[in-house]
């Protein structure tokens, strides 16, 4: 059976939980668009307040559903998310690179562990990895 380790199932729910969070969002702020009964020029019902094609009226839209999600503690519990999701994915990158036995390739990849492709590729990499078959490396 595969084992996590404890960045990898931080990692794991704090994705979870920010995804949910993004669901609720996105799906409240379609059922908000639809209550406003606005038809967009080519006949289309928009799905988000920027699809909206009256500038005006996208511009209001905006407006009102950003209040709309304020009050209604949506918005603080996406930027909790959002940072405890930011905070988790730095601490899978620095567990990736402390398996980095050799430490020029460690200090090598770290220097470009901010870099939205590598860092992409180091958490990709990780999240396959069965903690169960890593020997603990001491720094």
């Amino acid at each position: 059976m595969r084992k996590y380790s404890k960045e990898q199932k931080a990692y794991i729910e704090a994705k979870k939980a920010l995804d949910i969070l993004e669901s609720q969002e996105k799906k409240m702020e379609a059922d908000f668009v639809k209550s406003l009964g606005i038809v967009n020029e080519d006949g289309s019902v928009p799905v988000a307040t920027w699809a909206i094609d009256d500038d005006e009226a996208a511009d209001k839209a905006i407006e009102d559903f950003g209040k709309l999600v304020e009050e209604s503690g949506l918005w603080a519990k996406l930027v909790e998310a959002k940072e405890t999701f930011r905070q988790a994915e730095e601490n899978l990158v620095q567990y990736a690179l402390s398996l980095i036995p050799f430490k020029k390739e460690r200090e090598a990849l770290a220097r470009v562990s901010n870099v939205l492709k590598y860092r992409q590729t180091i958490l990709d990499t990780v999240l396959r990895l069965d903690a169960s078959t890593v020997s603990m490396i001491t720094k």
